[in-house]
């Protein structure tokens, strides 16, 4: 409309028929009749202004309606935290902290001052100290450790105390295995969070399983944990503390996978090939241990609604050939060999979180029923 008003007004700024048709529009514009005597630029300009000022404004926008929850993006969900019960799940068999490769202590020995000096264990968890000699710290509290100090300081000297102080904790070691992108072993100054320990092995392949992550802890504790939930919908509760010689295991997508716990030498969890029985099992995960009880081997098998069913295989008598019954693992199976001298077998599933579950399993249940 804007167009073709200034196109009539300022044609022929003489001619009476454009005036009369000027003169006959509304009355805004009716203050403009003697408009044409002025040049047509000023004219035009005029018209302009007039024109913006009697148009009436939009009205506002409408606020937008909210999207359905089919098609808006998914919110990362604020952590909530993890309340002390659970925590102390999560940090079963954590313990006082042991010494290992790395580790930087701090002696004291009032009676033995050429003693007081720093010290760094080496790769075998081994120190020297002045006039004593080499003595090994490695896997020992830092109180265990100034006992055994205390105990080789005895023979020359009366009633020796030691102080023991740890100045750098270097021992935190995570293994991080499977589908990411550099698989191996890693060291911690610190107690280490699961995203740090996947970062430091450069993140998933893209084959990984992102519902398929498993923290091994210890002989006898498994915890699974949502990646997707943890990166992708921002849940950093999820993002839980690792514990020296934590095993971090993320499965490739639909990769069948089965787990061996218990006194074995390599706990943790491994790909399922096309048969796999409970003697291969074992042997995959370095065969048992010198405190393995072969007659009570357990697999525990999990079913859709959490439930287990356990049965009982007698090793020994496989191994000797005097039993056939050798069972095939499935997807899932736990695979675990109790320790001698543990007369009971427990299988306890948690759910912490939607997207958390613990399995404790023999004698960590009977640990944590002792804390408690």
């Amino acid at each position: 409309m804007k167009t073709s008003l200034l196109r009539k007004s300022g044609a022929h700024p003489g001619n009476t028929r454009n005036d009369a048709k000027f003169g006959s529009l509304s009355r805004p514009f009716a203050c403009f009749a003697g408009i044409l005597e002025v040049p047509r630029r000023i004219a035009s300009l005029l018209l302009l202004l007039s024109l913006s000022a009697c148009v009436t404004p939009p009205p506002p926008a409408a606020a937008p309606e909210p999207v359905s929850g089919d098609t808006a993006a998914e919110a990362p969900k604020p952590s909530q935290g993890l309340t002390a019960e659970q925590l102390k799940i999560l940090e079963t068999e954590a313990g006082d902290y042991r010494l290992g490769a790395g580790d930087v202590l701090e002696l004291y020995c009032m009676d033995v001052p050429e003693l007081n000096r720093k010290y760094v264990l080496g790769p075998d968890g081994k120190t020297t100290l002045p006039g004593v000699g080499v003595v090994s710290l490695d896997g020992m509290t830092r109180e265990q450790a100034a006992a055994k100090i205390e105990a080789f300081l005895k023979p020359a000297y009366l009633n020796p105390r030691v102080s023991l102080l740890v100045q750098e904790y270097n021992n935190n070691r995570v293994f991080v295995l499977g589908e990411v992108r550099k698989p191996g072993q890693y060291n911690f100054p610190g107690r280490p969070l699961l995203l740090s320990a996947l970062a430091r092995a450069e993140g998933l392949t893209d084959k990984a399983d992102m519902r398929g992550c498993t923290v091994v802890r210890g002989r006898g504790t498994l915890i699974e944990i949502d990646l997707y939930d943890l990166l992708r919908k921002g849940d950093r509760t999820l993002n839980i503390p690792l514990l020296p010689e934590d095993a971090v295991y993320v499965k490739a997508d639909e990769e069948h996978t089965f787990y061996v716990l218990g006194e074995v030498s390599h706990p943790g969890v491994f790909p399922r090939g096309q048969e796999v029985d409970v003697v291969r099992a074992i042997a995959v995960a370095g065969g048992e241990t010198h405190d393995a009880q072969m007659s009570k081997v357990r697999v525990v098998r999990r079913g859709k609604n959490g439930q287990a069913t356990v049965l009982m295989v007698d090793m020994d008598n496989v191994l000797k050939g005097r039993a056939a019954d050798n069972p095939l693992i499935a997807s899932g199976d736990i695979v675990y060999v109790p320790r001698k001298g543990v007369a009971t077998f427990n299988y306890y599933l948690t759910q912490i979180t939607p997207s958390i579950n613990t399995i404790l399993l023999g004698a960590t249940l009977q640990t944590l029923d002792k804390k408690q």
